[in-house]
């Protein structure tokens, strides 16, 4: 709109020359570039509307030139940007095609001269959408990078991209654009100084793209997003594109029966994460690997494995959350190369943590940087579900923090890190047995049946806290607490077997467990659920073989099927090199040995044994001792020398780490001499 068509609408006005601040030119440039005006209208609107034309006539004025010139004020800034004073739209649809994030939405009834215009729009990456109306509108939506200075380095033998203040594209000192010397051309193929790659945005356009990411209420509008947006994207507008992707479908916001490998659009994704994943940071990478575990989802062409090369490179900048989100996701996503990285994190953990003293927070009052309760019952889990040990120094530092913050743990954290020290068998120690003990008596209507079972079964591994801790809980427990019938069958096996393994058969927990079996079905056991159980009625048998002391009554299912299941693990068996060592041994010391000798009433099997003499000799690997305490064996094995003691045989236990130190040095013939003395058989 001229000067001319105002001075004919209103003379008076026409007298003094508009200011820069005018609503109309400040509406124009609003337009053109809102990101850098829009502050400056609403601060100066009440000075430029001051003796100069009525309100509601300069309203009509701003709705009329907003409608008539939006494309002419689109040309006239493609005219000052490229230099070309002749412009026209075949200039504009040059301009679009070449820097096709410019200009940020105009609309004008004025329809382009040819459709070769919008056509080269649209595969510029132009948002152009089709007239609603009865007048041709048409609504184009540009983005404008921050370009930066590309630059010769002579060591990389190549031009880089380096941003600076310096070399933007408009210059708020010269009030104008600022030509740079050294050709001009397309910046894709560029030997212009500028390179408008999609990994040097400026902070201010990703910083919208993220509002708009995360202001989208579903997964469709986000990918819908990722289509027409996606080449403007830096690393961290792509990060959060898959986080809220994760997070809006794991709320259920994703159309139903949506799929990703599916989807077109998550292949743009990747592909733009592909493009990025050199710029991507630690919380980027983290992110990207929960999010593809949150949506159950390997992209495709190994990126994972991509994002996986990268995290290597920085694992000096890791956070405590960061560690925890990429151990849960690999644990999920079951990722080979998931093991190898969780190793590598392990001594990350270890020199993040902060001293004893600190104290954990809940998630709920957690800050970036700091370690929290979920922080540590996460990568407790991680480790345990991927069946790493992290190191002994480890998990000692992380169950002294449980120990001490217990109260500001969750039930269900509590469960979690209980059931990992069991997976990796790790022995706690007694103080923080004690403490889960003590926790899961006091918090016990917080938790899940399953995760009362974890705790139980977790507890009863190690045989529980001294002075029978374990055993006083489950007396002191009400069989309502557990709500049985909530659990599944794998959970009704694990309660009955950690009370039957700290001899807590007289208890009422005990038996309203396995009133419950007779309710359940024999399907709905798997083979450990059943040889669980079968091995619970051993026990009970063994502690009081006429039923005057527990009068409790197994199904019938339990004796037929679970006895069948019980006794293939003896077929499983195999004899190892360290058995027949050990057996060469005692036959050079004149017994007759038998392996793998099977107990007359056919329910156990022996390692080795010396029938004339009731001995049972058993090879202990190092399965049958705790990882930190190579010298103390485990509860399941007290309970095997315990079932053999029952049925008359005296166990001899030979320990791997003796007898390897005893078989290099040729002392073996002594020690296993030795061992044979001490147990009352005399050796010739």
């Amino acid at each position: 709109m001229s000067f001319a068509f105002v001075a004919r609408l209103f003379p008076r006005a026409s007298r003094r020359r508009r200011p820069p601040t005018h609503p109309t030119r400040l509406r124009r440039r609003s337009a053109l570039f809102p990101e850098r005006n829009r502050s400056r209208f609403a601060r100066r609107r009440h000075v430029a509307t001051r003796d100069l034309v009525p309100t509601r006539s300069l309203r009509r004025l701003a709705v009329s030139s907003r409608r008539r010139s939006m494309l002419a004020l689109a040309r006239r800034a493609l005219r000052r940007h490229r230099g070309n004073r002749r412009g026209g739209p075949d200039a504009f649809a040059s301009f679009v095609s070449s820097h096709s994030s410019f200009v940020r939405g105009f609309t004008s009834e004025e329809e382009p001269s040819s459709s070769a215009t919008l056509k080269d729009a649209e595969e510029a990456g132009a948002l152009v959408t089709t007239p609603t109306r009865r007048e041709e509108t048409y609504h184009v939506e540009l983005f404008e990078p921050r370009p930066t200075r590309r630059r010769y380095e002579k060591g990389a033998g190549r031009y880089v991209s380096s941003s600076s203040s310096s070399s933007s594209s408009y210059s708020s000192r010269e009030g104008g654009r600022r030509r740079e010397r050294g050709g001009a051309g397309n910046a894709a193929t560029s030997t212009d100084g500028f390179a408008y790659d999609g990994a040097q945005r400026s902070f201010r356009l990703s910083k919208e793209l993220n509002s708009e990411i995360m202001s989208v209420p579903g997964t469709d509008d986000i990918l819908e997003h990722v289509r027409t947006r996606s080449h403007l994207y830096n690393n961290v507008n792509c990060a959060t594109a898959w986080h809220r992707l994760a997070k809006r479908t794991r709320a259920g916001r994703a159309p139903r029966g949506w799929r990703p490998g599916k989807d077109g659009r998550v292949k743009d994704l990747e592909d733009t994460t592909r493009r990025l994943i050199q710029d991507f940071q630690v919380q980027n990478l983290a992110n990207f690997v929960w999010s593809c575990a949150t949506l159950n989802y390997q992209p495709r062409g190994d990126l994972v494995g991509l994002a996986v090369d990268e995290m290597e490179k920085r694992t000096d900048e890791f956070y405590p959350q960061a560690i925890t989100n990429t151990l849960w996701a690999f644990t999920i996503m079951k990722h080979p190369r998931g093991p190898a990285l969780a190793e590598t994190l392990a001594p990350v953990i270890l020199k993040l943590l902060p001293d004893m003293d600190y104290e954990l927070k809940p998630i709920e009052g957690y800050k970036d940087g700091e370690f929290s309760t979920q922080t540590v019952s996460n990568a407790l889990w991680a480790y345990a579900s991927m069946n790493i040990n992290p190191g002994a120094e480890l998990l000692d530092r992380l169950g002294k923090f449980v120990a001490k913050n217990a109260p500001n743990f969750k039930a269900q954290e509590l469960s979690n890190s209980a059931w990992s020290f069991m997976v990796l068998n790790h022995h706690p120690g007694d103080e923080i047995l004690a403490t889960f003990e003590q926790s899961l008596l006091e918090r016990m209507e917080e938790c899940t049946t399953q995760a009362l079972a974890n705790t139980s079964i977790a507890l009863a591994f190690f045989g529980g806290s001294k002075d029978e801790g374990l055993k006083k809980m489950f007396d002191a427990v009400k069989p309502t607490s557990f709500r049985l019938s909530e659990g599944n069958t794998q959970d009704i096996s694990n309660i009955i077997w950690a009370m039957a393994s700290v001899g807590a058969f007289e208890t009422k927990l005990y038996k309203a467990a396995v009133r419950e079996l007779f309710r359940r079905d024999l399907k709905d056991f798997v083979m450990e659920g059943q040889r669980m159980l079968y091995h619970t009625r051993l026990m009970q048998y063994d502690y009081d073989p006429t039923r005057k002391i527990v009068d409790v009554v197994f199904p019938d299912w339990v004796e037929e099927s679970c006895r069948t299941a019980w006794l293939e693990q003896a077929k499983e068996t195999r004899v190892s090199t360290f058995q027949e060592r050990v057996a060469e041994t005692i036959q050079s010391l004149g017994f007759d040995p038998i392996v793998e000798h099977v107990t007359d009433d056919g329910l156990m099997s022996l390692d080795i044994c010396i029938d004339k003499h009731k001995l049972a000799v058993e090879c202990d690997g190092p399965s049958h001792f705790y990882s930190n305490l190579t010298e103390t064996v485990n509860q399941k094995t007290k309970l095997r020398d315990a079932m053999l003691a029952k049925r008359g045989w005296k166990v001899v236990s030979v320990p791997y780490h003796e007898w390897h130190t005893h078989w290099a040095t040729s002392t073996n013939k002594e020690y296993m001499k030795g061992l044979l003395e001490d147990a009352g058989v005399a050796v010739v």
